[in-house]
């Protein structure tokens, strides 16, 4: 530095002297400086783009102690009809604070002897917290053989435990759970068995009447003729079993129960205005696969996205009275594809500033990228074909990632008479704050890319750590479950609500995590997806923040609650205030 007093030939004051414009300047260049923080408080920077961090999965599916095998029903002699099935789904039944795991299981169908050593049966896995699993399913009195499809969980009596629902060919099953490890049958003292001559695929538990007691919807794929059997339905395609939409069947409406509050449903469907009529058929919106619960205009009552085999998604908007309002875009949004991929609409993370801030504004983003290219350079992320889509934040960055088991419906029979390849290689698409992009996947560093015929995909914190873990589940197969091995080091807060005036899962609830950078939302959500169920739990990427500010919930009733959380890298549990 030069000596202070130097004075300049031009004849220039000494360096180190003070000019007559700093008592101007640096007022100024202060309040700019306090306006800039102020700005950057209110409008944080969103860092986008960059390079998707390289994909790390560790299958431990056999460390885990995880043994069951879907049955499909196949047999040497025999096809199995459909190849639809395979369900999974995340919940703590025990409240020990660790999610635990449960299948669904097909069967022998009606027509097929059974294997030696007796059917198959669903599946209860136990968490012990130390990433293994034990096997509980006689204990849990859950040793129940039905032609299982998709599966639901929700406290539908609000005694704290969370009781599961399984949809499936010729009658459903509701089991609750009893707060001591087991689960009793009470499927026909609750009237919700439905018609046996229903082919059900989805259901979601949401309170569709604001009354604090959870509803049951049921996704009816399609049902057959009274005077004839299961196998004739079947066998009314002459060239052989149908994998997708079978001939034999005819398509069905959806089913809801409301909750009485004394342990028995009510059937009130042709009531909700679900009953959409296909203008060119005269019948039913043929082949419904899943039914998602969101909060699309914000007005914290769970909207009904339900997704079908052929053709664009439906969204019905809750009206807050026990009925539903198709929606439809505005006539420059109606695209093909513009919602498409959505069976994968589990809980969402709001990413910062600069993207889409409403919660259907993301979902659509979502469909509008799965279904067509993303920006230029991005790769294509087509979706709309494919089962099983799961939503998470695979590196805790603030922005919602996809993960997709890539598995095929399959159109046509030809394709496995002939010997095509059936099974597909899932993937993770990292969003990078303009689109999703396939993150890479290193051979030695990830066992995501493994080939399988999966079907239902769900996600849940395993150990803890704040990663997100992934379960796929496999037609005819056995599941995988994935260890999240991310090594971005970034920030994480997972939180649990209690509704004590709402319903006790807390559903259209609204959490708003405010930190040094910009605010986080998510909306509490049954995170369903294509024959799946994510963990509740709602789990905050903070990226590079170290901190917290405060916590905001929203509840249904209109309460507004401010939490002070105690750090962050844990997870906290919310109660609404009485």
């Amino acid at each position: 530095m030069p000596a202070q007093g130097h004075v300049d030939p031009k004849g220039n004051p000494p360096r180190g002297a003070i000019s007559p414009l700093v008592p101007v300047l640096v007022p100024l260049a202060v309040a700019a400086i306090l306006v800039g923080v102020v700005i950057s408080w209110l409008f944080p920077f969103a860092p986008q783009g960059g390079a998707a961090p390289p994909v790390r999965f560790a299958d431990v599916t056999a460390d885990a102690g995880i043994n069951f095998v879907h049955d499909s029903g196949s047999r040497e002699d025999e096809e199995t009809p459909t190849t639809l099935a395979g369900a999974v789904a995340f919940l703590d039944y025990d409240n020990d604070g660790h999610p635990d795991l449960f299948f669904v299981s097909g069967t022998t169908w009606p027509w097929t002897p059974s294997a030696m050593g007796g059917p198959p049966t669903c599946a209860l896995y136990h968490n012990n917290g130390d990433g293994r699993f034990t096997d509980m399913t006689r204990e849990a009195g859950l040793d129940i053989t039905m032609l299982g499809m998709g599966v639901a969980v929700g406290d539908y009596d609000g005694d704290g435990y969370p009781d599961i629902f399984i949809a499936g060919i010729g009658g459903n099953r509701l089991f609750h759970n009893q707060g001591n490890g087991t689960f009793v049958d009470v499927t026909d003292a609750a009237g919700v068995r439905g018609d046996d001559h229903i082919w059900s695929t989805g259901a979601v538990w949401i309170d569709i009447y604001g009354d604090g007691k959870l509803d049951l919807v049921v996704c009816n794929y399609a049902r057959w003729a009274r005077e004839t059997g299961l196998r004739d339905a079947f066998m009314a395609e002459i060239a052989g079993p149908s994998y997708t939409a079978p001939a034999g069947f005819v398509s069905a409406f959806p089913t809801v129960y409301r909750n009485l509050g004394n342990g028995r449903f009510v059937d009130v469907s042709a009531r909700t205005g679900l009953n959409l009529i296909d203008r060119q058929t005269g019948y039913p919106r043929a082949h419904p696969l899943a039914v998602a619960a969101v909060d699309a205009n914000g007005d914290g009552r769970l909207d009904l996205l339900f997704t079908y085999q052929s053709g664009g998604d439906i969204l019905f908007i809750n009206q807050g009275d026990g009925t539903f309002r198709q929606w439809n875009p505005p006539a420059e949004e109606r695209r093909e594809g513009a919602s498409a991929g959505l069976v994968g609409a589990g809980a969402l993370s709001f990413s910062r500033q600069g993207q889409p801030v409403d919660r259907f504004g993301i979902l659509r983003a979502a469909g509008l990228a799965m279904a067509t290219n993303a920006h230029e350079g991005e790769s294509s992320c087509r979706l709309r074909d494919k089962l099983g889509v799961a939503l998470m934040d695979y590196d805790l960055d603030g922005r919602i990632d996809i993960v997709s088991g890539n598995g095929l419906a399959e159109p046509g029979l030809a394709h496995f008479e002939h010997g095509r390849v059936f099974r597909s290689e899932p993937s993770l698409l990292w969003n990078s704050g303009h689109g999703w992009i396939e993150a890479p996947s290193p051979r030695r560093e990830s066992a995501l890319g493994r080939p399988l015929v999966a079907r239902g995909v769900a996600v849940a914190d395993l150990t803890g750590t704040g990663n997100l873990d992934i379960v796929i589940a496999q037609n005819g197969g056995p599941p995988r479950l994935l260890r999240n091995e991310q090594r971005t080091h970034n920030s994480w807060l997972r939180v649990d609500l209690v509704g004590t005036h709402c319903q006790r899962d807390a559903g259209g609830a609204r959490v708003e995590v405010h930190t040094p950078r910009g605010v986080l939302v998510q909306t509490m959500e049954p995170a369903m997806g294509y024959m799946a169920q994510s963990e509740k739990t709602l789990t905050f990427g903070l990226g590079g923040d170290d901190r917290v500010r405060k916590i905001v919930v929203r509840w249904p009733s209109g309460v507004r609650q401010e939490v002070q959380p105690p750090g962050i890298n844990r997870r906290i549990v919310i109660t609404e205030p009485k």
